[in-house]
């Protein structure tokens, strides 16, 4: 009815659910850090049971127990929205979307494909599957036209490679809605024929709000300025909007590791002159980093303590972090960074400090950050091919690039001594595996190795141990794993509001780059005139 708001915030120091009635300024915490984990940003985590008693939230539960309809660890809780015990609603589901009339509901499960479901209105298994996407492929924030004619959902690559289909609530053939490519996410009617959603441009900039006709099908950006929006809602009549407006803080930090646990306290900020800083990487003897600027994005180093910006080209964005070559003696050190720029993903290789660069290739759908071989004469990147990330292997020679590993792949990590290159698999719910190829593209034979989603950056020490991050969605630690014998051991301790997004290892373990993101935001209420 639009007059209560629900949403996520670490206000209280956890993640916990709030909600406030519009117009009250009062402002309630319903689960006070005892929910399970909370944070998808990637997905509709939100929602309000059809009567309005109940808030209902995606959780994933930390001790991984089984859903009863097959989802693992996920699952809708559900809190009264005037406060009490928070329960679990629908187990073993992801998103959900209640027709108009509460008659039908549409779900979807964190398997392959993300599943959907239709049933007559009842929270019970054995509902009519309808539709899952293809392997690789997610599919998400289900909705339903006014007339229940359709359902509308995201379907794609994550994170930015998704679009809006429909089909009908019996299955059939899918129909697509919007033509980005980008992070699209947050679908809400506006009227019977107008759907707003969160879209970013193709130099991967925002996310902003659009609206499309579905029918006419031509979309139209809505907002300008430097404004992002991270999360979009309508109430059941669609004269109230609520947009999360977000201005997230990323920045560069350093520490040192010894033979213990690192603390909090030894993690220090790094003095970088730009307003932002993310995706560091150490070697060299140097530490590099990607910055905002007005116009993009450009690769910086830090020597001595000195930052000082390497390269730039108006437009370009980068793709995952730049990589350092090895130190060979037949050539001068370089790196290689991937961006888009133009409408083209190109992979650039240059000297470290920034000159020569020139164009290795221009012909892949670059997704993920790339990776030298050993050898320094070829690069490996992942890159899509027919909407699946397969590794490429790109020579340095003008050679055309050649695919490596046939499946599911992305930001390879090679192995210090040539013989093996690791990579992630598909995200399977908001989880993925480890895997690795031999340099003959042969299977390897691993421990089980399954991390959370954003934690795909995976890199070696000298001695062959792997270092990845592990833990919630948006708190995670640096550990390490012997790939002979399986043993692990925890790198860092960083503080619980330390959110690190991506990371470098020196390789003999002593020295750490991290990047860190803030999400400051504000929830801001919109009131439609009525027609």
């Amino acid at each position: 009815d639009g007059q209560f708001v629900a949403f996520l915030s670490d206000r209280d120091g956890p993640m916990d659910v709030w909600v406030t009635q519009v117009g009250s300024g009062q402002f309630h915490n319903l689960t006070q850090g005892s929910a399970p984990e909370l944070v998808n940003p990637s997905i509709r985590v939100l929602g309000f049971s059809p009567d309005g008693s109940l808030v209902t939230y995606w959780a994933r539960r930390r001790n991984g127990t089984s859903g009863s309809i097959g989802g693992g660890d996920i699952g809708i809780w559900a809190v009264p929205t005037l406060g009490g015990q928070p329960k679990p609603y629908f187990e073993g589901v992801a998103e959900f979307d209640w027709s108009r009339d509460s008659h039908q509901l549409a779900y979807h499960t964190p398997g392959p494909g993300d599943p959907l479901f239709v049933t007559d209105g009842g929270l019970r298994p054995g509902a009519q599957p309808i539709f899952k996407a293809p392997a690789g492929l997610h599919s998400h924030f289900p909705l339903w036209a006014a007339d229940a004619g359709y359902l509308y959902f995201v379907q794609g690559s994550l994170p930015d490679k998704l679009d809006i289909w429909r089909i009908r609530p019996s299955g059939g053939t899918t129909e697509r809605i919007t033509s980005h490519d980008g992070r699209v996410s947050f679908p809400v009617f506006l009227n019977d024929r107008t759907l707003l959603y969160l879209a970013s441009d193709p130099d991967g900039s925002g996310p902003w709000l659009h609206s499309v006709d579905v029918e006419h099908r031509i979309a139209h950006r809505l907002t300008s300025g430097l404004d992002q929006y991270t999360s979009l809602a309508a109430n059941a009549d669609a004269r109230r909007l609520v947009v999360t407006r977000a201005s997230p803080k990323r920045t560069v930090w350093r520490l040192r590791v010894g033979d213990s646990l690192a603390e909090p306290s030894a993690v220090t900020r790094m003095p970088i002159t730009t307003s932002s800083g993310f995706s560091p990487r150490l070697g060299l003897g140097a530490a590099f980093f990607a910055s905002s600027t007005g116009s993009g994005e450009s690769i910086w180093t830090i020597l001595e303590g000195v930052p000082q910006e390497v390269w730039s080209s108006p437009g370009a964005r980068a793709i995952g972090g730049p990589a350092v070559g090895p130190a060979l003696e037949q050539h001068e050190p370089q790196i290689a960074i991937s961006v888009r720029q133009s409408a083209k993903a190109l992979l650039y290789v240059m000297d470290r400090d920034g000159t020569h660069a020139h164009v290795v290739t221009e012909s892949l759908d670059l997704q993920g950050a790339p990776a030298w071989a050993p050898d320094g004469q070829s690069i490996t990147t992942a890159a899509l091919d027919n909407g699946v990330p397969h590794l490429y292997r790109v020579p340095l020679d003008g050679s055309a690039p050649t695919v490596f590993v046939q499946e599911y792949s992305v930001d390879p990590a090679w192995s210090p001594d040539g013989k093996f290159v690791l990579f992630s698999g598909a995200d399977v719910g908001t989880t993925f595996s480890v895997k690795g190829v031999t340099t003959d593209g042969t299977p390897l034979p691993l421990p089980n190795l399954t991390l959370t989603r954003g934690a795909r950056r995976l890199t070696f020490l000298q001695d062959g141990e792997l270092v990845f991050l592990r833990g919630e969605i948006q708190h995670k630690n640096l550990w390490a794993v012997n790939l002979k014998t399986g043993a692990e051991r925890q790198l860092t301790n960083v503080a619980a509001d330390f959110d690190i997004r991506d990371f470098d290892i020196s390789a003999d373990g002593r020295e750490v780059v991290l990047e860190r993101v803030q999400e400051h935001s504000d929830v801001v209420l919109v009131d439609l005139p009525r027609p």
